[in-house]
């Protein structure tokens, strides 16, 4: 009787012919569908990521100065309650100006009178130079709320950005190049090549006119001068409507 001879071990396994039905051949090119939903996934994934590092999700909130100043997006209903019980929160300043009709607006009214925080209302815009009157109005939040105090906007990048930088710089004593770095950023949704643009010119236009005066002094006596030179349709339209 032959007996049939078992391959020799030493020869290398690539001359072994050994079907494999179960496994498709390691060589077969992978369906290009596949690989675009990989990296379709990853892009995705980093996407939403930056989305949530800089505050699209999650309301935005963020420590200026802990158990003094917190920033945030508009939050409403159970959100703002919740945010203002974890922190505390005694005052509530709101940007977006007082819109009493708003739902946004009712919610946050009702929250804060709940909570017993104070509530003020101040109009600033995104897309243009904050007017003096309503930074006298922020720098008097600064020296009258009870803290902490809660800040914010639409969006808690642009307006919030500014003021906190005003803050640090007031408040804290920090540079006006440290407080932007802190506040105004990317980091937190602010794009300063886009319309808002105009919170970086603000400090800008302090850069190049204040001369070593300090913010506070600069905002109160040489800024009006400064705003209504650069908006003298909107001091007209005052003057025309100033008998009403």
């Amino acid at each position: 009787m032959s007996l049939r001879r078992s391959p020799d071990p030493l020869l290398p396994l690539s001359s072994l012919r050994i079907k494999t039905p179960f496994f498709p051949h390691s060589d077969a090119p992978r369906p290009r569908g596949r690989r675009w939903q990989f990296v379709l996934a990853i892009v995705l994934t980093l996407v939403l990521s930056l989305l949530w590092w800089v505050g699209v999700f999650g309301g935005n909130v963020r420590e200026v100065d802990p158990g003094r100043l917190y920033r945030s997006a508009q939050l409403t209903g159970d959100t703002l309650e919740g945010t203002m019980r974890y922190y505390r929160i005694r005052s509530v300043v709101n940007l977006r100006g007082a819109q009493p009709k708003a739902e946004f607006y009712r919610s946050e009214m009702s929250v804060s009178n709940r909570l017993g925080a104070e509530h003020r209302d101040i109009s600033l815009s995104a897309y243009t130079m904050p007017p003096p009157g309503e930074l006298v109005k922020v720098i008097a939040a600064f020296d009258q709320l009870p803290r902490p105090i809660l800040v914010h906007c639409r969006g808690g990048s642009d307006r919030t950005g500014l003021v906190a930088t005003l803050y640090e710089v007031i408040c804290e004593g920090r540079s006006v190049d440290r407080a932007e770095r802190d506040q105004l950023t990317w980091r937190y949704g602010h794009l300063a090549f886009s319309r808002s643009r105009a919170m970086d010119r603000f400090f800008d236009l302090y850069r190049e006119t204040s001369h070593g005066q300090g913010l506070r002094d600069w905002i109160q006596t040489s800024y009006p001068a400064l705003y209504a030179r650069a908006h003298p349709d909107e001091n007209a339209s005052r003057a025309d409507h100033s008998g009403e």
